[in-house]
């Protein structure tokens, strides 16, 4: 299989994570798209895995135009090729009007992330939870799991942060904020299991006395999108609890979050433990909003670092 930007594109077609980058929409959801509406109907490999063409790619950009301009993918999943053209021709010039560029019972679509952001936040103040996971759902239907980690998720749980240490918001709001966004990001990543046997593992926690687990949800999200097989472990994990689970699943890639600068000298001898403990043909990773402060001590490890979801994808091609 040739690889192009870390994803793969066969002879026979496209994988589902190449035709993600290319129309901007999460695997997740062209695969929603699939099952409930047949909106595209991709050939299969022999272990399964969906095969897209460059006719299936231009179907769901036409899909992704649509819902943009205010139709219902319901509505519009069966029409063939030249009926979708003729449709976002059409919207395209009435669209001034407003009364034409939402379908019955649409809803606008969302332009600007910051917009989607504020919504959340507001939800948070409220504590709404069934609103703010409304909320953010809308940002799955709209957006690459990418962006939304890093467009919606990320300034929402940051500015959530924010207010608290301002004291504008309550622990409670960030409690509940934390237990809503851990939900999605938790559904996120169910959705791909049992594709790709041939994928490599990767290990995702967080080492001991870490407790936020937000960010190695996202980097086990990450992965998957770009043909990874993550293994969840959780938080607050002992050095030796990681290194049982290499010995198990023999993964090449362990990657760990750090948030929160609890004790140095205590995340710093866990850094040590482990790496004493794992075989060196097994990199390691570590990121993480705390990860800074140790940067210095991980890179004597010979461990790397990723502060940025762009540096992790560096990595995992």
């Amino acid at each position: 299989m040739e690889r192009i930007n870390g994803v793969g594109v066969t002879p026979g077609g496209f994988s589902i994570g190449y035709v993600s980058q290319q129309t901007g929409l999460s695997s997740h959801v062209i695969r929603a798209w699939e099952r409930r509406y047949a909106a595209v109907r991709p050939k299969r490999t022999n272990s399964g895995r969906r095969i897209f063409t460059q006719s299936d790619i231009e179907r769901l950009n036409l899909f992704k135009q649509l819902l943009e301009q205010g139709h219902r993918i319901s509505s519009i999943a069966g029409l063939d090729q030249g009926t979708l053209v003729e449709l976002t021709g059409t919207a395209m010039q009435n669209q001034s009007s407003p009364s034409s560029r939402f379908g019955a019972g649409a809803s606008p679509a969302v332009s600007d992330p910051a917009e989607l952001v504020d919504g959340c936040l507001d939800a948070v103040r409220q504590l709404d939870g069934n609103r703010l996971f409304q909320r953010l759902q809308e940002g799955v239907l709209q957006l690459s799991r990418q962006a939304l980690l890093e467009t919606v998720v990320g300034p929402l749980m940051k500015q959530v942060g924010h207010e608290w240490v301002e004291g504008t918001l309550r622990i409670v709001h960030g409690h509940l904020a934390a237990v809503v966004v851990h939900a999605l990001l938790n559904g996120m990543l169910t959705t791909c299991l049992g594709e790709g046997d041939e994928k490599p593992c990767m290990l995702v926690a967080t080492p001991a006395g870490q407790r936020c687990y937000l960010g190695a949800l996202a980097v086990a999200i990450i992965a998957q999108d770009h043909g990874w097989k993550p293994t969840m472990l959780g938080f607050n994990l002992p050095a030796e609890e990681i290194a049982a689970a290499y010995t198990i699943i023999k993964p090449r890639l362990i990657a760990l979050s750090i948030t929160s600068r609890v004790d140095d000298a205590f995340t710093t001898s866990e850094l040590k433990r482990l790496c004493e403990m794992i075989d060196s043909r097994c990199s390691i990773i570590i990121g993480g909003q705390a990860s800074r402060f140790y940067h210095r001590y991980i890179h004597s490890l010979g461990c790397g670092m990723c502060t940025t979801a762009k540096a992790m994808m560096r990595q995992l091609h």
